[in-house]
């Protein structure tokens, strides 16, 4: 006849499965929407870093600057990842020369040779007269944008198909990388 020890011999072993079950599910759940807010705020910091030196650089600028936005402006070719976040690349920003007014910007598939014939085109009412510049967050290419796809990786094995906000900095034309005088 079996006591009543050995039947309840593994009932703590079972018991602590369940238990770790449910708090490595709780823990890697909190750790992966940690890294959401984490990619989310990156996305942001980078359009905005990359429509703020486009703004001052100007045009024949666009691949400094879309390495300088994703953190490493010493890189001249290849495709460059933002530290800890491999979904974000200098590829997935998209820099755009706007014109027309605010409120009513479209963008322009040719803009200026310099800063020169922008400020020459501007004042004399000629076309492109680039007012504004757009850093976009999207897959490379794609017209219209299309987000890019964040891949989570606190639940390895998950199916799970997410995608970055569609990011978009706008800022006006500064300097346009035009020297004083």
């Amino acid at each position: 006849m079996a006591t009543t020890k050995s039947l309840q011999q593994g009932s703590s072993t079972v018991e602590f499965a369940l238990v770790a079950a449910l708090l490595l599910t709780l823990l890697f759940g909190i750790m992966e929407s940690g890294r959401v807010f984490l990619v989310w705020n990156a996305a942001q910091e980078v359009t905005r870093r990359a429509a703020r030196n486009a703004a001052i650089l100007g045009f024949g600028f666009t691949p400094f600057i879309q390495y300088d936005a994703v953190l490493n402006p010493e890189a001249t070719s290849g495709t460059i990842a933002f530290p800890g976040i491999g979904e974000i690349t200098n590829w997935t920003v998209s820099i755009q020369f706007m014109t027309g007014t605010f409120g009513a910007l479209t963008a322009t598939s040719s803009p200026p040779a310099s800063a020169a014939i922008n400020r020459s085109n501007c004042t004399q009412g000629l076309n492109p007269c680039v007012k504004a510049v757009q850093a976009t967050l999207c897959v490379p290419g794609s017209d219209p944008c299309q987000p890019v796809s964040y891949l989570p990786t606190a639940l390895p094995g998950t199916s799970l198909q997410l995608f970055l906000p569609v990011s978009s900095v706008t800022l006006p034309l500064e300097s346009a990388g035009a020297s004083p005088g």
